[in-house]
């Protein structure tokens, strides 16, 4: 009986072939092999000369089936194996001995083997190749094969069983998901927006950047996708050595050390960046490189130094206070002692009671500044009545020259636990912002009462109003009244106060809000807090 043979990776199937044919040649660099009978069987058959393989030819066939680092096997119509190369057998810790007469049940685990079992079907009932990968465990480890599979004919082109040929491709296809891995998690922080990633090329061109890139430079997709957005053209003319330097250290090393320098965003302004590069692998010219905006972080060096500032001048002050006050109460007694003389002219003792009320004004805000420096650990429970009214006193010479006036509207029984020198600082900011805001003859309006919160928790506690007659505050200006550093009061300002205020405010889990209008007729501004009744236990 004569049979036909697959060709490792051919994908054809070839039938015997009469002595005058070769049995070998190659055809467009396939190897198809040509034999008279199948190496699978033995040559039980061979009293029919005509059609004998001769002996030359089958050990050659065999040594080739033998030699194949590929898996190649051959199964009957039950599924059983006729034939396993040493390859195959040797890769299931096997020789093709123990192999040859068991079906994929005797040697695979049930769930392979049947689904082996069903592509061999598949092959036998439509007769034609098919091409999958398949996944197994060898030597305790998964393993993936390509494998191509073929129906096996007799010499009339009978299907008689599936013929095999599986190449372990399991380095290449573990390569391929970590690659696949390493691309997902890229794209993932490519995606993120955390830094601004982009991929430029040591001649200034970006070629691709995600979106954080582009909001951190000000540019927009269709500006990248145009060529528009250069990182040459972005940096300061000052910053080309440091760039070059670092250019030159990426040559080198591979990546280069990240520094800072400047862009200058599509709208003309300079942004403050940390940046920093690595070679592609195999370029000598593309980078992948990350940006980030260091522009909060500027302005939080910023605050701290302006609040190592104003710590250093608290300290300053309190210092001056303490040493003010020993030859204040000195003075203060002299005087006492001169309007106890009874022989005094009246213009004399005039003058004198003058000087006293002065130096009690003298010596209140000696009292107040020593108080603003001293810091409590822990809170306390104060009146905010008491609190409000200590800090007027710091203002009464700005009211009177501005012939403004203060309304009180609130009395003694607001207490709160508190750290009652934060919120003196707090109320402090207020009343002098609306000192800077008012005409002459303006009022400012000091309210404290017990409330709820507005919102949707009616949580009960205590409102505190600061309002004023002044000019009021644009529009424009009204969303970043609390950023550190931004002002309305360009020549005094620090951009400070309100951001301060706020921070306390939150510290005692409260909630501060303004309202404001610069209209002719009805102008000014109000602000607003509320306190917790609980103060800074209360839960945020």
């Amino acid at each position: 009986m004569d049979f036909l043979f697959l060709a490792p990776y051919t994908k054809r199937t070839v039938r015997s072939c009469t002595r005058a044919e070769p049995p070998f040649r190659w055809d467009l660099g396939l190897l198809r092999w040509k034999a008279y009978r199948s190496i699978a069987r033995p040559m039980s058959d061979q009293s029919h000369t005509s059609h004998s393989v001769l002996p030359d030819e089958q050990d050659l066939l065999r040594a080739f089936f033998d030699a194949s680092i590929d898996f190649v096997y051959i199964k009957d119509l039950s599924g059983t194996y006729i034939a396993m190369n040493a390859a195959g057998a040797h890769a299931l810790d096997l020789e093709p001995d123990e192999i040859v007469g068991k079906t994929d049940m005797e040697i695979f685990p049930p769930e392979t083997a049947a689904r082996w079992r069903d592509e061999d079907l598949r092959v036998q009932q439509s007769g034609r190749s098919i091409t999958i990968e398949q996944e197994l465990i060898l030597d305790g480890r998964p393993a993936y094969l390509h494998t191509v599979k073929a129906p096996w004919l007799d010499a009339s082109g009978r299907v008689i069983g599936t013929v095999g040929v599986s190449r372990d491709v399991t380095d290449s296809r573990i390569a391929e998901m970590k690659a696949r891995a390493v691309e997902s998690r890229f794209q993932k922080l490519f995606a993120a927006d955390l830094l601004g990633i982009h991929i430029p090329d040591r001649f200034g061109a970006i070629t691709e950047a995600n979106d954080e890139f582009l909001r951190i430079t000000g540019y927009t997709r269709a500006d990248l996708e145009a060529g528009k957005v250069r990182w040459d053209t972005m940096t300061p003319a000052e910053y080309g050595p440091l760039d070059q330097a670092h250019i030159a250290e990426a040559a080198a090393r591979g990546s280069c050390t990240p520094y800072e320098k400047e862009y200058i965003r599509k709208d003309g302004s300079r942004v403050p960046i940390m940046c920093g590069y690595t070679l592609l692998e195999g370029s000598s010219d593309q980078y992948i490189a990350f940006i980030q905006d260091l522009t909060a972080l500027r302005k939080s060096e910023e605050a701290l130094r302006q609040a190592e500032k104003l710590a250093t001048a608290s300290r300053f002050a309190a210092s001056m206070a303490h040493e003010i006050n020993n030859p204040l109460g000195a003075v203060t007694n002299l005087i006492y002692l001169a309007l106890s003389n009874g022989s005094l002219d009246p213009q004399t003792r005039e003058f004198l009671e003058s000087a006293d009320k002065e130096l009690s004004r003298v010596s209140r805000v000696v009292t107040q500044t020593l108080r603003f420096h001293k810091q409590l650990t822990a809170p306390l429970r104060a009146d905010l009545a008491e609190i409000m009214e200590s800090m007027i006193p710091l203002f009464a010479s700005r009211l009177h020259q501005q012939h403004a006036t203060i309304i009180r509207e609130f009395k003694p029984g607001s207490p709160l636990l508190c750290f009652h020198n934060d919120l003196r600082h707090a109320f402090a900011n207020l009343v002098g912002n609306a000192l800077d805001a008012l005409r002459s003859e303006g009022r400012i309006r000091l309210r404290i009462r017990r409330g709820c919160s507005w919102g949707e928790t009616l949580r009960p506690g205590i409102i505190v109003t600061v309002a004023d007659n002044g000019h009021g505050i644009p529009d424009a200006m009204q969303k970043r009244l609390f950023e550190p550093f931004f002002t309305t009061k360009e020549e005094t300002g620090t951009g400070l106060g309100l951001w301060a205020t706020q921070s306390i405010v939150r510290k005692h889990h409260g909630r501060i809000s303004v309202r404001t209008s610069t209209d002719a007729q009805r102008h000014g501004t109000v602000f607003r807090i509320f306190f917790p009744q609980d103060g800074i236990d209360a839960m945020p």
